[in-house]
């Protein structure tokens, strides 16, 4: 069984996908479903979390891509034991079913991916491939690395995703896991560069189609198959750095490239479209005051519901907001052309998945659905155990 995530591909590019004959053959041997809301905070590794546990982040426990404090080079929430619920490799393993990752999100360190190539980012002055080594299997990704290592141009696309690919590819042809997970990203980093709508995103496009053509071929023409899409991306011409209310307000320090956290510990955590305040110590009168200069800040949409915030899992804080499209949240200045991370009520903001196989009729297209639905699918096909779902 392969699963395949086409990160930041919304369902606006679906038509533009079907001109391609890898993509339309696939579509037309797989249930689609298509126009369904992401989950929110709708931000890589919370998505990929709830589409590997079957459950909403605030019952994950993976609620952000990084730490939460504000910082220039936050560490990013990689690592498996960040998960609090049973996923899918760990309850194959308990089947005795051997599982394979390549870039998958929050595998880093993982005692049962059997063969695993994990997405982690090296701290600044560590090696990249050390660093890779020690998080995943070692010898595995010494000697991939070592065979597909002209395909790489440092971590820059498409050339990551070929290497990711090939990777995979021979994973599949000579190991051949029950169950493998390949996390392809060519798209969501070409974008945050240039933007929606950039002649700069058909390399991308056209790598994906052609990664895809290869993993389907590696994986043989039996196997069950699930491709999806995470989040979309809305394009953005300000970028707003909202801790520096807080500075004004005398809450929060700015030192060039860092906060520094006054008496009340008090914070907002950017995610892109969307932040929290984190009051800390914050008095109620305070709190509120903070609320009404976001509430009147230039991009500033709305506040996310208590429903928004519990599901989540920022059910604790004071409060969130989200931006107006064109606008986003961030830690420090420049930000990207294209963002995520927005509710999933925004227009334009909507992802798909396919599934090959499972038993389930090829050629329909539905338009309803959910990512929370792909784990349960999976679960049942190979008999494993989720207790989160029940």
């Amino acid at each position: 069984m392969l699963i395949i995530s086409l990160d930041a591909v919304g369902d606006d590019e679906f038509d533009r996908l079907m001109e391609y004959p890898a993509f339309s053959a696939f579509s037309r041997q797989a249930a689609v479903y298509r126009d369904i809301p992401t989950v929110f905070v709708s931000n890589t590794y919370p998505i990929h979390a709830s589409v590997v546990t079957g459950v909403v982040p605030s019952i994950h426990g993976l609620t952000s891509n990084t730490e939460r404090f504000p910082k220039k080079h936050p560490v990013w929430n990689d690592r498996e034991s960040l998960i609090d619920v049973k996923t899918l490799w760990q309850a194959a393993k308990e089947r005795g079913i051997e599982t394979a990752a390549v870039f998958w999100p929050v595998t880093a360190y993982s005692k049962t991916v059997r063969y695993n190539i994990p997405e982690v980012l090296s701290r600044p002055g560590k090696n990249q491939v050390v660093t890779s080594l020690k998080a995943g299997s070692t010898l595995l990704q010494l000697r991939l690395f070592l065979r597909y290592r002209k395909l790489l141009s440092g971590i820059s696309q498409p050339a990551r995703d070929n290497f990711a690919t090939a990777c995979m590819a021979e994973i599949l042809r000579k190991y051949k896991p029950g169950l493998a997970l390949m996390h392809l990203t060519a798209y969501d980093s070409i974008c945050h560069g240039h933007g929606k709508g950039s002649e700069a995103l058909l390399p991308a496009i056209e790598s994906l189609v052609k990664n895809l053509a290869i993993l389907l071929k590696a994986a043989g023409s039996d196997e069950d198959v699930v491709i999806l899409t995470d989040h979309s991306q809305i394009n953005v011409h300000t970028s707003l750095e909202p801790n520096n209310i807080l500075v004004s307000e005398g809450l929060l320090v700015r030192n060039s490239d860092k906060y520094i956290p006054c008496e009340s510990n008090c914070f907002i955590e950017c995610c892109g479209g969307s932040a929290f305040f984190h009051a800390g110590m914050l008095p109620d009168n305070r709190i509120d005051g903070i609320r009404g200069v976001i509430e009147r800040s230039d991009g500033f949409r709305r506040f996310l519901s208590d429903e928004e915030l519990r599901g989540c899992g920022y059910g604790d804080i004071a409060f969130g907001f989200c931006a107006q499209p064109g606008y986003s949240y961030v830690a420090f200045k420049p930000g990207h052309k294209a963002e995520h991370g927005y509710p999933p009520d925004t227009p334009d903001y909507r992802v798909f998945y396919m599934a090959k196989g499972f038993g389930l009729p090829p050629g329909g297209t539905e338009q309803e659905g959910s990512l929370l639905d792909i784990a349960p699918l999976i679960a049942k096909r190979l008999g494993l155990e989720l207790p989160q779902l029940k």
